[in-house]
Formats: structure tokens, C-alpha cells, sequence
């Protein structure tokens, strides 16, 4: 998907304005259309009952490539259009933010033996006139539009369908109405609550004048960016990405919860960011409503966070400038190695990043065996393993039977001490030794192209003397066994080679595969997966297209493994394909001081829904320091720092909250000391006269009550006759026994 914009729109503009020279040459229309659907070898659709093409109206044109069909398809129309029409803009790489017509009713109008006289011009009538006010806003316009959208909205068939059609041609001006939309637009109580009243909670259709009307608040409102979307397009995007998540619940059980996949809780510092991440975490987690879980105590809330996070439900990360690929996807690292000898051997290897590794641990199914789990580990690492050689042998028999599996280099012993880089197994016996764990998952060579068998390694390393040769074992449980698997496809292209031991770069999802296709009777692949949450604090301090590369738009709910529309890309140190999985969560926070939610990357904005965070004085109700009100002195201070600065810099609650139990000057002077005069301070660059403004200094009668004195300086005094231009004769200091003044916070 295009990170700047919505490539469509262009080329929908573009034709929609051509389309116009159509309106009174429709036979002319009709036939451009019937050669594109033969040049690209489609059948146009069927627009009367015996099947004939009579007439077409402007609508049901576009409809043609906005309805169910699959992307493909919409590219190739696109393309034969573009080719047709002569039209410079070329056909868009994706749909996003596009609505779409149900295939059952595209056409914009009804059969010949059911329509008006008029229909199809009315239809044509509204389409010039919207596309003259969209250009040309003036109020004889408008008048038109609405009069027109009236005349349209009475026709048989139309209803809703007519704000999609607008939305297409003109999407910078008209918003879309489908059901999705004004779901989103009352959940997220953008326009007035006035107005969504005057049209009935969208119960009915509005009428032209209501549209009109709705279309400019709805732009006025949204404009600035603090809403996460700026136009009609990040709009119905992000309508749809809620819409997704909310509704799972009627297609997997295991999503109940009320939350979308991609959330930023955003706001001033202060205001209870953090402290949401560990309910909306939970809420996930337990496929519950955010709503539920804000009722409970918090204290047992945190108790459950803590324990998810110990049972890897739950990844915590924070994104500052450095923070890159390498640690959150996937980097090629040292790993070092060293024996008793203090000999040092390094390797390169890649390793996976934080997210990477969540997301393969959340994409696991649960394999059980006769109702027993089968014991992969969190993050297991894959082994092939030779059992004496490749083909059938006495060996790969033996450990079949009995559940293990041995290696050689029997000569140096069971105690391995006084291995030197030289020693040829070295290597191998460090890996099956060392670096081996319980859970590890192993795989067993028959020869250079296939494996014979899948285990799960159940034991530490045990040294069998009883054994003539391969001495060295493991315990391992025997998941598939007596198979022939060509591996050479999930193993990059390429053959097993002839080490004993060594970690294969093949995917956990393509063993669960193998695992699956050859254990039907015997293993129970469990598809129900847990929520899995992924939080990241301070989003917008870390350069997103740098972090996230590629994976951007696998995040997207749509993208997601399992989803129609989902998708893997190709990491590039791995070589191996990586989607994510449609049962993980992410949760970032942003602090609005820290940097404006209208500078924030595009790619953000148009995959996270944005959920705002204010400062709430209502939980500052009952707070007082002997008879000062918190509660008043608050709203005081962010009304003041509204005005003088934005709502961006404001105060958050959280820095007041100690009060409630140690509502002492003592505290109150500890807050202000090390939370909110620096907070200020920051906040104004240290321009103390607004600093004032803020604590009401300016307005104390006794300099006692003043937190930032005024000290008058006499630079002949102190520089002598020196020509330098001052710009202040005045500095400015903390008074720190005013910070333990009852009074000076009265005075606020």
C-alpha cells in the first residue's frame, strides 16, 4: 500500500470528469465498455433482464470495478479503462479506503420494467452537478447538488448507494454512508451530538441539505489530524480497519474483545496512557470489552497483566531513535562461543527481533498428543540431526523404537574439557550438547533431500556407554516418524548438508505443516489461539519506516495470516516468508508534547485506530491539601496552558493522583518541585513570564505565594559600562518556600 496516499483517487477523478462528455453520447459509452470487458477477456455484467446493455448511468460505470471481485480483476477494468478513455493517471496499486457495492445490486439502477422514466437521468444530473461543487463550491451550487441528491435519493434501489457513488468520484468533498462509516462516525462522536440527532442516528437516509452539511463538519472537524485521520479516505480506511476487528467476533470466538488489532492511546503526559495498556491488555487477552475490565479493581487487573506477561502473552518494548530492523524484525548478530580453554569462536547467524520472535510464538499452534501437550518451547529451535548416516541403518532404527537420538566422536570421552578449534566435531558436539534445549524441535535426515521423521527433544545429554558407537543421546518424542518429506523448498532451495548436527533456517509454520499432514489420527492440531498483545510505548519517538520496513503493511487486520486478503513478504537476511498473525495486538503510546499527532508518520495514521486521552479532572473529585481543591487548581493551570499554548501541553491527572492518599503540602510541594514547574519549564522553553501565568504569579499579592520570582538586576552594577544590549533586565527564580505555602496554591 502507498505510504503518502491513496493512489486511487487520482485516476477516479480523472475519469469521472471524462465521463462527463458521456452524458448525451451513452450508446457511445456502452460500446467503450463492451471493448475493454473484450480486450481483457471478461464478460460485462448483465444490466437488464434479458441481458442486454440499454443504457448506463455514471454510478453503475464505477460500480463495475467497485464491488466483489478480486483486486486483480478491478486492476485489469482499470487499466482497459485508462487505456480506453486516454486517461494520463495510471491504474492504483491498491483499494484502500474504498467502499464497496454488493455484486448483487452494482447497477445504480433497476431493470427496464421496474424503473422510472427519469432515473437514469436524474442519476447522470446529480453525478455532473456533484462533480461542478466539489470544484466549484459556490452556493448556487450547493443548492443544485442538494435539490438533485433529493430527487435521487426517491428512486427504487438507491438509498445509501448514492453517498458510495459520490465518495468515488469526488472523495475529498462527499463521504461515504455505508453502514461501516456511520457506525464508526457515532462510536467515535465526531460531529455534534445536535446533529447526529437531526438526522435520526442515521436511521434514514439525510436529506441533501443534511448531507451537505454533514460532509463540511465532518471536514472541519477532522482536518487538523487529531481524530488519526485527516479526509474522507483515512476516514472510511479507518472505519473499516475498527469495523474488521470489532465484528471478528461473529467469525472466530477467539476475538471478543471490543478493541481493534492497531491501537495508539495518545494525549499530554500525565493522562493515564501507560496505566490503559495494562486494561486494553487484558480486555484482549480475555476477550472481553475494555468497559468490563475499567469496572474491575485495577490492582487484581495488573496481577492478571503481570501474570500474562510471565506466560508471553504480553511483549513490552519501547521505540527511541536507534531502535531499528534489526531488533525488531529480524539482524544478522555475532553469537560467541567459548570453551573451558577461554578459546573464543565467533559466528554470525541471523537473528530474529523482538517482534519476530512474538509473532512466531503467537502463530504457533497448540500440538497435542493423546490430550497431552507434545512440549515445543516458547521459541524452539529447529535441528536436523544424521543418525549415523543417511538411509536405513541399524542406528535410525534403534532410536525410532526407542525414543532418542545418538551421535558419535566417541574417542573424546563423555566429559567434554579439552576441545580446541582444530577438533573436527567440535562444532557439532557443542550444538548437540550446549546448545540443544528441551522443546528444541529435531529432524531426522534420511538423505540429502528428505527428512524421515519430526521430534520434539524431551532430555538433557546423557552419555550410553552400553553402546558400541554413537555413545552421545537425547530423549526426544517422536511427533511423525517412517516419512519421506522433501525438504528443499522450506529450506531456502537447498540440500541438507552433511554435518551430524546443525540449526536449519526453516520455519516453525512449515514443521507444523509437515507435522499436520502426516499425523491426522494421532496428533490434535489445536486452531484456537490465544490473544497476544504487543505494546509499544513512546511509538512516535522511533522512525517507523526504519523499524518496521516491510512488515508496515503486513499489520494491516486485512493483511493478516488466515485473512482473505492476507499476506507474507520475503525478509531479507532470512530469505524466509513472515506474515503476521491475525490473533496479535498492538498497543502503542504517544505523547502529543513529545511531538504533534499531526506530524506523525503517514503509515501510523492509516493502520492504527487513535484513541485520545485526556487530562480528566473528575478523578481528582474529594482530592484536597487542607482546603485547596486539586480538582479546581488543575482545570485552572490546563485552562491557562490551553490558551497560552495548546491542548497538546496540558497537565495530566496522573502527576496529582499521590494526593489521594497523602494529601499533604508536604507531597503537594514534591510534585510541583519535580513534576510540574520542569514539566512547564519544558513545556514554554523556560520563558518564565507564561510559567507565571500558568502558577497565577502574576496575579499573588505577596511575592511569598509567588513560585517564580522576579529579581531586577543593575548590569551597570554588575558589567560595568560594558556595551553589550541586555535583553532582560530581569532574572527569573524558584522560590522554594512558596513550594510549602498553603497560600500559593490557593492563589493558583
Amino acid at each position: 500500500m502507498n505510504e503518502a496516499t491513496f493512489n486511487w483517487s487520482g485516476i477516479y477523478e480523472e475519469f469521472a470528469t471524462k465521463l462527463l462528455e458521456y452524458k448525451n453520447d451513452r450508446k457511445s459509452l456502452i460500446g467503450k465498455l463492451q471493448n475493454i470487458y473484450e480486450e481483457i477477456g471478461m464478460k460485462l455484467p448483465k444490466m437488464e433482464s434479458d441481458g442486454k446493455v440499454l443504457d448506463i448511468d455514471p454510478f453503475t460505470v464505477f460500480g463495475l470495478f467497485n464491488k466483489g471481485i478480486t483486486i486483480n480483476n478491478r486492476k485489469r477494468i482499470l487499466v482497459g479503462i485508462a487505456k480506453q478513455f486516454n486517461l494520463k493517471n495510471e491504474a492504483p496499486s491498491s483499494f484502500d479506503g474504498i467502499p464497496l457495492v454488493n455484486n448483487l445490486s452494482a447497477a445504480f439502477f433497476n431493470f427496464v420494467e421496474e424503473r422510472g422514466e427519469n432515473d437514469i437521468n436524474n442519476l447522470w444530473e446529480v453525478f455532473e452537478v456533484a462533480i461542478r461543487y466539489a470544484d466549484n463550491p459556490t452556493q448556487e451550487n450547493k443548492l443544485k447538488i442538494q435539490s438533485t441528491y433529493d430527487k435521487v435519493i426517491k428512486q427504487k434501489g438507491i438509498q445509501w448507494n448514492i453517498t458510495m457513488g459520490l465518495y468515488w468520484i469526488r472523495p475529498n468533498t462527499y463521504i461515504n454512508l455505508d453502514s461501516k462509516n456511520r457506525e464508526f462516525i457515532i462510536t467515535e462522536k465526531i460531529l455534534p451530538e445536535q446533529f447526529i440527532k437531526e438526522v435520526n442516528q442515521f436511521k434514514n437516509i439525510p436529506n441533501g441539505k443534511q448531507y451537505i452539511q454533514l460532509c463540511d463538519l465532518l471536514l472541519d472537524k477532522i482536518k487538523d489530524g487529531q481524530h488519526g485521520y485527516r479526509n474522507f479516505k483515512e476516514l472510511s480506511f479507518m472505519a473499516y480497519e475498527q469495523n474488521e476487528s470489532v465484528h471478528l467476533v461473529n467469525q472466530h470466538k477467539t476475538q471478543n474483545t471490543d478493541i481493534s488489532k492497531n491501537t495508539i492511546l495518545y494525549g499530554p503526559p500525565g493522562t493515564g496512557k501507560t496505566y490503559n495498556t495494562v486494561m486494553y491488555a487484558v480486555a484482549i487477552i480475555e476477550n472481553k470489552k475494555l468497559e468490563e475490565i475499567k469496572k474491575e479493581n485495577y490492582t487484581e487487573v495488573i496481577d492478571r497483566y503481570n501474570k500474562y506477561k510471565e506466560d508471553g502473552l504480553i511483549e513490552f518494548t519501547t521505540f527511541h531513535q536507534s531502535y531499528g530492523y534489526e531488533e525488531f524484525i529480524e539482524g544478522i548478530k555475532p553469537v560467541i562461543h567459548s570453551d573451558e580453554e577461554d578459546e573464543t569462536d565467533i559466528q554470525y547467524e541471523v537473528v530474529s527481533g523482538l517482534f519476530k520472535k512474538f509473532c512466531d510464538i503467537a502463530g504457533k499452534p497448540i500440538l497435542r498428543k493423546e490430550k497431552c501437550d507434545i512440549g515445543i518451547n516458547e521459541s524452539p529451535t529447529i535441528w536436523k540431526i544424521s543418525l549415523e548416516g543417511s538411509g536405513k541403518n541399524s542406528t535410525r532404527t534403534e532410536c525410532m523404537k526407542n525414543d532418542h537420538i545418538r551421535i558419535g566422536y566417541d574417542e573424546y570421552g563423555g566429559e567434554i574439557t579439552n576441545l580446541s578449534k582444530g577438533d573436527a566435531g567440535r562444532n557439532i558436539l557443542n550444538y548437540f550438547i550446549n546448545d540443544m534445549s528441551i522443546g528444541d524441535i529435531v529432524m531426522s535426515c534420511y538423505d540429502c533431500n528428505t527428512v524421515d521423521a519430526i521430534g520434539v527433544v524431551t532430555g538433557e545429554y546423557e552419555w550410553h556407554n552400553e553402546y558400541d558407537e554413537y555413545k552421545r543421546l537425547r530423549k526426544v518424542n517422536w511427533i511423525v516418524k517412517d516419512i519421506k518429506e522433501n525438504i528443499i523448498k522450506i529450506n531456502n532451495g537447498s540440500r541438507l548438508s552433511n554435518p551430524t548436527v546443525y540449526k536449519l533456517r526453516v520455519d516453525l509454520s512449515d514443521v507444523m505443516d509437515i507435522i499436520e499432514k502426516y499425523s491426522k489420527n494421532t496428533i490434535e492440531v489445536e486452531e484456537k489461539k490465544k490473544n497476544h498483545v504487543f505494546i509499544i510505548d513512546e511509538i512516535n519517538r522511533g522512525n517507523i519506516s526504519k523499524i518496521f520496513g516491510e512488515l508496515i503493511t503486513l499489520i494491516e487486520p486485512t493483511k493478516r495470516i488466515g485473512k482473505t486478503e492476507g499476506q507474507k513478504v520475503r525478509l531479507p537476511y532470512s530469505q524466509k516468508l513472515f506474515g503476521v498473525p491475525n490473533n496479535v495486538y498492538l498497543i502503542g503510546t504517544m505523547n502529543t508534547a513529545d511531538r504533534s499527532i499531526s506530524t506523525i508518520d503517514t503509515a501510523l495514521r492509516r493502520r492504527f485506530n487513535f484513541k485520545e486521552m485526556l487530562p480528566d479532572e473528575e478523578v481528582l473529585n474529594d482530592i484536597y491539601v487542607e482546603d485547596v481543591s486539586i480538582k479546581d487548581m488543575f482545570i485552572k493551570m490546563n485552562k491557562r496552558i490551553t490558551v497560552l499554548f495548546d491542548r497538546e501541553h496540558t497537565l495530566g491527572h496522573a502527576y496529582f493522583l499521590p494526593l489521594k492518599t497523602d494529601p499533604t503540602i508536604d507531597r503537594l510541594a514534591n510534585i510541583f518541585k519535580n513534576s510540574i514547574i520542569p514539566l512547564l519549564q519544558e513545556y514554554f522553553y523556560e520563558d518564565y513570564e507564561k510559567i507565571r501565568l500558568v502558577l497565577g504569579d502574576n496575579q499573588k499579592d505577596s511575592g511569598d505565594k509567588q513560585f517564580i520570582t522576579i529579581e531586577e538586576n543593575d548590569y551597570d552594577d554588575l558589567f560595568g559600562d560594558t556595551d553589550y544590549d541586555f535583553d532582560e533586565m530581569r532574572t527569573y527564580k524558584i522560590n522554594s518556600l512558596a513550594l510549602t505555602n498553603i497560600e500559593a496554591y490557593r492563589s493558583i
